[in-house]
C-alpha cells in the first residue's frame, strides 16, 4: 500500500483456503490508508452463488472497507435470471443497511479459467447443468475443440495451464445483471500468447452495440456511465472517467450506430467496428483501426 497500491485483491475459487476470518484479518490493514478497495473473485458459483454474495457482504460489514465483487455474472447467471435476481437483491438489502458493496459484470454468456484449477474440479458439471461439450480449448493443439471426457482429463493432467471456455451461464442472468444500478461493466480480460476470451478486446464495443442498440437494455448514456465514471469514481481516480478540464485527456471517439465488436470466441483479438480514434493522455494511440503509440501508464495510491 505504502508502494502505490489502492487496495487488496482475493481469488477465493482459486485459493478455497482463504477463509472468510483471514479476509476480514487482512482487509482491516487498509483502514490505515484513506481511498481503499476491496476486490474479490466469488467462492462458489451456480447453486451456491447466494453463499458467495452473502460472504462478501460479511466482509464488507467487518472491515467497513468499500468491496466490489467481481464478474457476478459468471457467479449467478444461472436458471435463468432467477438466481441473478436473488444474488443482487442481497446486495440491494445490504447496501441499504450501509454496507459499501458493488459489482461488476461482463457481456458473455461464456466464462474463462486455467483447465487445471478448482473451477473444474469434481461437481462442476452438475453444479452447471452442463456436460463437457460446453467446455471449449482457448490456445494449444487443441485449440477451438470442444471437450470430451478423453480429452478434458487429459488436459487436466497434462496441460492444466491451458485456458478453456465455457459456455455454461444464462443469458437472462447477464442480462439482468447488466442493466442493474448497482453494477458496472467490467473486461476480466487477459491473453496468453495472443489466445484467450474476446472479453479482452470486445467487451465495451459489445456493451454498446448488442446491450443498446440491439437489445435496448440499456441507454446509451447509461452504458457510458457503466464503464466510465462509475468505475473511477469507485476507485476515486479524480482525473479519470470524465471529459473535463482538468482530467485527464482519455477519449474515445466513436459512431454510436455503427460500433460493434469484431472479437469472436475462435478469434478473439478481432478488432471493433465504428471507432474511429482512441486518446490516452492527450496522445493519439489509435487511428482509422490502426496503433499509433502506447501511452498508458500505471496509477499509484499517491496520485488519487
Amino acid at each position: 500500500m505504502e508502494e502505490g497500491a489502492i487496495g487488496l485483491s482475493y481469488g477465493l475459487e482459486y485459493a478455497p483456503g482463504c477463509t472468510t476470518e483471514e479476509i476480514i484479518q487482512t482487509g482491516l490493514l487498509l483502514r490505515d490508508y484513506d481511498h481503499t478497495l476491496i476486490a474479490a473473485h466469488y467462492r462458489y458459483d451456480a447453486e451456491r452463488c447466494l453463499d458467495s454474495v452473502r460472504e462478501a457482504i460479511d466482509v464488507c460489514a467487518a472491515t467497513r472497507i468499500p468491496f466490489q465483487f467481481s464478474h457476478i455474472g459468471s457467479c449467478s447467471a444461472f436458471r435463468g435470471s432467477e438466481s441473478m435476481e436473488k444474488a443482487l437483491k442481497l446486495l440491494e438489502d445490504a447496501h441499504a443497511d450501509g454496507v459499501d458493496i458493488m459489482a461488476d459484470c461482463y457481456p458473455y454468456t461464456a466464462f474463462s479459467a486455467l483447465i487445471g484449477t478448482t473451477v473444474f474440479d469434481e461437481g462442476c458439471f452438475e453444479r452447471w447443468g452442463a456436460d463437457y461439450s460446453s467446455l471449449m480449448v482457448a490456445e494449444g493443439p487443441f485449440r477451438n475443440q470442444f471437450c470430451t471426457p478423453e480429452l478434458f482429463y487429459k488436459l487436466r493432467e497434462t496441460a492444466p495451464n491451458t485456458r478453456i471456455i465455457g459456455f455454461v451461464m444464462s443469458e437472462e442472468g447477464v442480462d439482468y445483471a447488466l442493466r442493474h444500478p448497482m453494477v458496472m461493466v467490467g473486461s476480466d480480460g487477459r491473453f496468453a500468447n495472443g489466445f484467450g476470451h474476446p472479453r479482452g478486446a470486445g467487451t465495451f464495443s459489445r456493451v454498446l452495440s448488442r446491450y443498446v442498440r440491439e437489445k435496448q437494455l440499456l441507454t446509451f448514456e447509461q452504458a457510458i456511465d457503466k464503464m466510465t465514471i462509475m468505475p473511477a469514481e469507485r476507485l476515486h481516480l479524480r482525473k479519470k472517467g470524465r471529459i473535463q478540464e482538468g482530467c485527464d485527456a482519455d477519449i474515445v471517439i466513436l459512431d454510436r450506430n455503427l460500433i460493434r465488436d469484431g472479437a469472436t470466441f475462435s478469434d478473439p483479438l478481432l478488432s471493433s467496428e465504428g471507432i474511429h480514434a482512441v486518446i490516452v493522455n492527450g496522445e493519439v494511440c489509435l487511428r482509422h483501426g490502426r496503433y499509433t503509440a502506447n501511452a498508458g501508464r500505471p496509477i499509484r495510491r499517491q496520485e488519487i
